[in-house]
């Protein structure tokens, strides 16, 4: 790791930091004493500053008195990554860190990770939520049983569809025929266009006015290159 190899105790462990999925502290400790405490653990001089500037930078500074007993886990986790922002580690193992929290607590903490990631720190995070290690990971893994089937560029596994489009549009009215997998939203209308309609469609658009706010190509997802890799045993389709 980093040209090293890792021993008990040696200073390696300094620029390595790990969040699981369920972290265990000292309940009796408040949101302030839990952070300081951990962070001191590193063996590296902690300044008020930096755990202040810390805290508040997660939003928890207003709950740095309230003890662990009484946080919700989105809050603990936050706790977790605070050491992260204070030490700066060049890695940060994560497990499962999203599971459990509420949306408004995802989106933070996904920010906190590209800032963490931004200032240089390589991250590794096991999560089974493949829509959140679409939005953040920029090279992917995908193990099976133990076994590691694919491991590429987030971009080479969203493949492009070269005989769909995916359009969006608005219109009162009935929508072509040739499209598949019609999604209305009031008058809204999401679909797959075939390639060979495309041109077709544009007429459509032009003659009857529609607004169109989207044709592009249709592109797989994390979650369906994850199914179609796995059904394959490891290839791609």
């Amino acid at each position: 790791m980093m040209g090293q190899t890792p021993q008990l105790g040696c200073k390696l462990y300094r620029d390595v930091a790990y969040l699981p999925e369920e972290p265990h502290y000292h309940l009796y400790l408040t949101v302030e004493e839990a952070t300081r405490y951990y962070s001191a653990l590193y063996g590296k001089q902690v300044s008020n500053k930096a755990i202040n500037e810390a805290l508040e930078r997660l939003g928890l500074a207003q709950f740095k008195n309230l003890p662990l007993a009484k946080c919700s886990k989105g809050m603990k986790q936050k706790v977790g990554i605070a050491q992260c922002l204070i030490h700066e580690p060049k890695v940060l193992f994560l497990d499962e860190p999203t599971r459990g929290l509420d949306p408004l607590a995802v989106r933070e903490f996904r920010e906190t990770l590209r800032e963490i990631h931004q200032r240089g720190a390589t991250i590794v995070m096991n999560s089974h939520v493949l829509s959140e290690i679409e939005m953040l990971a920029n090279r992917v893994a995908i193990i099976e049983r133990g076994k590691v089937l694919v491991q590429d560029e987030l971009n080479n596994l969203l493949t492009l569809n070269h005989e769909l489009y995916t359009v969006a549009f608005q219109a009162n009215g009935t929508v072509p025929e040739y499209l598949a997998d019609v999604e209305r939203i009031g008058d809204m209308v999401n679909a797959l266009l075939p390639k060979a309609k495309l041109f077709d469609f544009m007429d459509v658009v032009r003659t009857s006015g529609l607004h169109l706010h989207e044709c592009s190509l249709k592109k797989a997802s994390l979650e369906e290159s994850f199914f179609n890799i796995v059904g394959n045993g490891g290839s791609q389709n």
